[in-house]
C-alpha cells in the first residue's frame, strides 16, 4: 500500500493548480507601487502567491491566526497579525500556515513539485540549516521532478535595494543560485 503522498491529485486539485498557474502568469510584468512599504502597503500584484491563491489563502491565514496566535507571534514578532499587510506578505507566515495544514513539502520530499504549486526560497545567507524563507513564488514548469521555472517578484535593478519589485518568470538550472535557494513547495488550499 502506497503512502498518502503517493496518491494522485484529485481533479479538483489539478483544476486549482491550473487556476493558480494562470493567475501567476497573468501577474508577470506587474510592479510594486511607488512608494512601497513592505510592512504597510496593501497587498498588490507583487504578492504573487497571495494574489494567485485568492481568496481562500487569505481567509485560511486569518482563520489559522485565530487558532494559533502565539505561533504566528513566534514566527514574526508581537505585531505579526492580520491587521498588518505584512502578515499576508510574509513567506514565513505562509509557510507556517501551510505546515500546520499539512500542505507544505520540504524540498526532496514527496509529492514532487508541480506547476501551480507555491515555492519558497531562502536567498539570504543565514546559515546552512536556516529554513526561513525570504521569498515565495509559483512554480510554472518542472523537469525531471525538479523546479525549472517560477514566477516571483524580484528587484527591477538587483544592485539597487530601493528599486521597484517586478513580477517575472525566472528559470532555475540545477545548482544555480535559485536552485540552491529553493527550500520547499506546497499546494495552496
Amino acid at each position: 500500500m502506497g503512502m498518502v503522498a503517493d496518491i494522485q491529485p484529485s481533479p479538483a486539485r489539478l483544476q486549482r493548480r491550473a487556476h493558480i498557474l494562470e493567475a501567476a502568469r497573468a501577474l508577470q510584468g506587474a510592479r510594486s507601487p511607488e512608494p512601497f512599504d513592505p510592512v504597510r502597503s496593501p497587498l498588490c500584484a507583487i504578492d504573487v502567491v497571495m494574489v494567485a491563491g485568492s481568496p481562500w489563502l487569505k481567509d485560511g491565514l486569518e482563520r489559522d491566526f485565530a487558532k494559533d496566535e502565539s505561533g504566528y507571534r513566534k514566527v514574526g514578532g508581537g505585531a505579526n497579525s492580520p491587521n498588518q499587510a505584512y502578515f499576508f506578505r510574509s513567506p514565513s507566515n505562509l509557510m507556517h500556515y501551510l505546515k500546520r495544514t499539512g500542505f507544505y513539502v520540504p524540498r526532496g520530499s514527496r509529492p514532487e513539485p508541480s506547476p501551480g504549486m507555491a515555492c519558497f526560497l531562502d536567498w539570504d545567507d543565514r546559515g546552512r540549516f536556516n529554513f526561513t524563507p525570504d521569498r515565495s513564488g509559483i512554480i510554472v514548469d518542472t523537469k525531471d521532478g525538479q523546479v525549472s521555472r517560477i514566477v516571483v517578484a524580484k528587484r527591477a535593478d538587483p544592485a539597487d535595494k530601493a528599486s521597484a519589485l517586478v513580477v517575472t518568470a525566472v528559470g532555475i538550472d540545477p545548482g544555480d543560485i535559485h536552485d540552491r535557494a529553493l527550500i520547499g513547495y506546497s499546494d495552496l488550499p
